[in-house]
C-alpha cells in the first residue's frame, strides 16, 4: 500500500519490521542452554530473573518513550539486541548467560509498550484508529512468520553448524529491522510533566478508571496457564521425542499458528473467547499434562485462544488510555505481567525438577482453574 505522497504506507514498513523479527536459536534456546551445563532450576530462573528484570525497567523505560520519543525507545531496543545475541554466542558458563539476559532485559523494555503506543499515535493521526486492532494482530501474524523462518532454518543451521554458529546469523536480521524501523515517522504526543509528576498522574489515572484496572487484572489472570506451557515447552517435547531437529520443527509449528491467530480474526466470536479464556487456557494446559500428545492441543487450541482473546484486550486497552500516558500504562502492563510470569517462571522450574513437567503442568492447571473462578466471581459482582 502507497500513502498519498508515493512513498510505502508506513503500517507496511512496521509489517516488513516485524516479519525481520528472526532469531535462529529460538527453536533450540534451552537446549542450547542445557549444553552449556545449566541445569531446569538454572533455566527456569534466567527465565524469571529475566521477566523481574523487565518489570523494573519497564516503567522507566515507559515514561522515557512517553516523555522523549516512542521510536527513539523502539529503535534503541533494537540496538540493545545485538549485544544480547554476541554474548550468548560467546557464552559458556551461568554468568556469561546471565549478561546476554540482562541485555535481552533492556531491550525489551525499551520496546514494550513504546511500540504499539507508537502505532496507536500513527494510526489515530491519520484518522485510522478504529484499524488498530487489525493491525496490531498482524503485526504480532508477520512477527511470528519472521520467527516461523527462524526456527524452521535455525534447527537445520544447528545442524550443519552447530548451535552457537547458528545463533551469530540472527545479527543481520536485527540490522534490517533497525534501519526499517528508522524510515517511519515518529511520534509527536509527548509529557510536558517532570519524570515523577507524569508517573504518578498515570497511576492516578489508573486508580480513577476501574476499567483499566479490570484490564491489567484479566490480562494476567489469562496468560497465566499460556505462560505455563510456553516457558518450558522445548523441555516438554524433548522430554519425549529427543531430537533438536523435532523440537525445532515444533516450535516453528506453533509459531506458524501463532502467526495464522494473530492474523485472523474471529469477528464477534472475539468477545466470547476473550470472556472464557481463562477456562479454555486451564483446561488445555490440564491436558497438556496428562499426555504428551494433548501437548499439540494447547499448541492450537491454546494458542487460537490467547490470540483472540489478547487482541480483543488491545484494543478495548488502547482506546481508554491518552496518548501522553500509552507508554507508560502500556509499560505497567508489561511490568505486572513480568513480575508475576517471572515469579510463575522461577517455581515452575523448581516444581518440575521435583515432581517432572507433566504433574507439574497438572498442578498448575487445577491452580489456574481456581484463579480464574474466583476472578469471574468477583468480575460478575463488580458488572
Amino acid at each position: 500500500m502507497k500513502s498519498r505522497d508515493g512513498t510505502m504506507d508506513y503500517v507496511n514498513r512496521f509489517y516488513i519490521s516485524s516479519l525481520l523479527h528472526i532469531a535462529f536459536y529460538s527453536g533450540f534456546y534451552q537446549i542450547y542452554l542445557q549444553s552449556l551445563g545449566l541445569s531446569k532450576a538454572q533455566i527456569g530462573l534466567l527465565i524469571g530473573l529475566s521477566l523481574i528484570l523487565v518489570a523494573l525497567l519497564e516503567v522507566p523505560t515507559g515514561v522515557v518513550a512517553d516523555k522523549v520519543s516512542k521510536k527513539a525507545s523502539v529503535l534503541i531496543s533494537k540496538a540493545l539486541t545485538i549485544p544480547n545475541v554476541l554474548v550468548l554466542y560467546l557464552a559458556h558458563s551461568f554468568p556469561e548467560v546471565l549478561l546476554a539476559t540482562l541485555f535481552g532485559a533492556l531491550s525489551l523494555a525499551f520496546l514494550t509498550g513504546a511500540e504499539t503506543g507508537w502505532v496507536y499515535e500513527l494510526l489515530s493521526r491519520s484518522g485510522r484508529a478504529g484499524e488498530y486492532p487489525k493491525v496490531y494482530g498482524r503485526l504480532r501474524s508477520f512477527e511470528m512468520l519472521g520467527g516461523f523462518a527462524g526456527t524452521i532454518a535455525g534447527g537445520f543451521l544447528a545442524g550443519f553448524l552447530g548451535m552457537r554458529a547458528t545463533i551469530l546469523l540472527t545479527v543481520p536480521f536485527i540490522v534490517a529491522s533497525f534501519l526499517v524501523l528508522a524510515t517511519i515517522p515518529g511520534d509527536t504526543a509527548k509529557s510536558g510533566l517532570s519524570y515523577g509528576l507524569h508517573l504518578w498522574e498515570s497511576l492516578k489515572f489508573i486508580r480513577k478508571s476501574p476499567e483499566v484496572m479490570r484490564l491489567l487484572l484479566y490480562a494476567n489472570v489469562i496468560g497465566l496457564p499460556v505462560t505455563a506451557f510456553t516457558a518450558f515447552m522445548q523441555l516438554y517435547f524433548y522430554g519425549f521425542l529427543a531430537s533438536v531437529m523435532a523440537v525445532s520443527a515444533i516450535s516453528a509449528l506453533h509459531t506458524a499458528i501463532n502467526s495464522a491467530s494473530w492474523f485472523f480474526d474471529a469477528g464477534r466470536y472475539r468477545e466470547v473467547l476473550y470472556r472464557y479464556a481463562w477456562i479454555i487456557l486451564s483446561f488445555v494446559l490440564l491436558l497438556a499434562g496428562l499426555n504428551e500428545w494433548f501437548g499439540f492441543v494447547a499448541l492450537t487450541l491454546g494458542t487460537f485462544t490467547f490470540a483472540q482473546a489478547f487482541k480483543e484486550w488491545q484494543g478495548r486497552f488502547q482506546a481508554t488510555v491518552p496518548d501522553e500516558k500509552r507508554a507508560t500504562l502500556g509499560s505497567l502492563y508489561s511490568l505486572i505481567a513480568a513480575v508475576t510470569n517471572g515469579v510463575l517462571n522461577t517455581l515452575l522450574g523448581h516444581l518440575f525438577d521435583l515432581v517432572g513437567i507433566m504433574r507439574g503442568l497438572v498442578a498448575a492447571a487445577l491452580f489456574f482453574l481456581g484463579v480464574g473462578f474466583l476472578f469471574s466471581i468477583a468480575d460478575r459482582k463488580h458488572d
